[in-house]
């Protein structure tokens, strides 16, 4: 999650974008402050010849491409090479495909003659298995992958052991619908009402948090069981590091919807405070990943109004119009970024700011500027700092284009995306996250 500050703007010098790279042109359909909106259509997005190998292209999040390339090599080669099955295989956890995937990754490890690339296909399993909600085969491969050398925290297999019996987010029933308005007040990160076994409380809808998190003192409140000895550490803005438990909330309502056995991380309560210049902004309750993986979900932000319908996530991933993709539990859109295309965005609902990453400016090959003033940015755990900036920029998304005026840039050398889809992007749209097929849908509001 992360906020910005609405401090004054001080005069700028706009940056001119690095050479051989198009600025978004056409017909302006909306104009907000600081953005514009436009019809972009795939066929106005440049993509540029790939030459990467296929290791780089797992890592860069090149995935239908990847996929393109894995299944035009010869079966025999494919079924033969422990190293292309393991990538053939982690791109279809990408894709949310852990059904097709486990079989591959399976038959590599049986191949893969050393302990290393053995215990990282073991825990790549692991992880499939827990997006899955398959707590068993998370636990067994975890424990898999620990025996052949990855350092995995013990507090995390203890969770994934606590619940290999648990039907987590059981009750409610697929096809199910509810709605219900959601306020944005103060802060523009959508916040629904909830209620946590008997204890109200409101909830952050946050598709950038892995799992569920409530912090301990409503967690106490509340009633939540945490697992004996589930001891980890979570990060946030700028690398800061905070302790975390894991636990179930036995009980869950929100928007109609009541679901029980919810896994969730518990985190301390000054890890949920955010101190910024609007004042103090205290989240006891959001909604992870985990859980909306579980539902289709319409966000209409112009009307302030958010509807689920429980999905079956399981469904084969086959869409050729696929656009959404998980990576290490987390949440990516294919963006274009200046009419060129694509590069991996993480989509965060509980992040106000849209944002880019040095990494992904190298990759798109441009440049923040000093001209422009930096941004003071608010995270998890009180964290802020200031972050440089680049001018005149365009993020592209099913079918739409938003120029911006200025960005964030956020600095960090190790990201696997490019940049950070926030609140400042999703409120010219009624957002449509379809996780049993895996699509973002974007209709522009009226």
């Amino acid at each position: 999650m992360r906020i910005f500050s609405r401090a004054p703007r001080l005069a700028v010098v706009w940056a001119c974008l690095a050479a051989g790279l198009l600025l978004a042109v056409g017909a302006c359909t909306a104009v907000f402050p600081g953005a514009e909106v436009f019809v972009l259509s795939e066929d106005d997005v440049r993509a540029p010849q790939l030459l990467f190998n296929a290791e780089e292209g797992l890592a860069r999040g090149y995935f239908p491409e990847l996929q393109k390339y894995l299944e035009e090599l010869p079966r025999e080669e494919l079924e033969r090479d422990p190293s292309r099955l393991a990538l053939y295989g982690k791109m279809l956890l990408a894709r949310g495909d852990y059904d097709r995937a486990w079989r591959l990754l399976e038959r590599a490890r049986d191949l893969e003659g050393k302990t290393s690339r053995r215990a990282e296909i073991e825990w790549a399993l692991a992880q499939g298995a827990v997006f899955w909600n398959d707590f068993r085969s998370a636990h067994d491969y975890a424990v898999a992958a620990v025996r052949d050398g990855y350092g995995l925290v013990p507090g995390f297999v203890n969770f994934l052991a606590a619940l290999e019996d648990v039907d987590v987010y059981a009750g409610a029933a697929y096809d199910e619908v509810h709605s219900i308005d959601f306020e944005m007040r103060d802060f523009e990160l959508v916040r629904v009402p909830a209620t946590v076994n008997a204890a109200p409380s409101p909830a952050l809808v946050d598709t950038g948090a892995v799992y569920t998190i409530v912090g301990e003192s409503f967690a106490r409140q509340a009633g939540v069981r945490e697992i004996p000895d589930s001891k980890a550490s979570g990060r946030g803005l700028h690398g800061k590091d905070f302790p975390v438990t894991f636990g179930v909330i036995e009980n869950l309502q929100f928007a109609g919807f009541h679901m029980r056995d919810v896994p969730v991380m518990l985190m301390p309560d000054d890890a949920l405070i955010f101190e910024t210049s609007r004042g103090q902004f205290s989240v006891p309750v959001v909604l992870g990943l985990h859980l909306l993986k579980e539902f289709v979900m319409e966000i209409d932000y112009r009307s302030r109004r958010i509807q689920w319908k429980r999905a079956n996530f399981r469904l084969p991933k086959e869409d050729p119009d696929q656009n959404l993709f998980v990576h290490r539990g987390r949440l990516f859109v294919r963006a274009s970024i200046n009419r060129v295309g694509y590069f991996p965005f993480l989509l965060d609902s509980g992040s106000e700011p849209t944002m880019m990453t040095s990494t992904g400016l190298t990759r798109a090959r441009l440049r923040s500027s000093n001209a422009l003033a930096p941004r003071k940015v608010y995270g998890l755990a009180k964290s802020r700092v200031e972050w440089e900036r680049i001018g005149k920029i365009t993020i592209g998304i099913g079918g739409f284009g938003v120029r911006f005026r200025d960005l964030i840039v956020q600095q960090t050398d190790a990201a696997f995306e490019d940049g950070v889809v926030g609140t400042s992007f999703l409120k010219h749209f009624r957002v449509r996250m379809d996780f049993a097929r895996m699509i973002l849908r974007l209709e522009e509001n009226p």
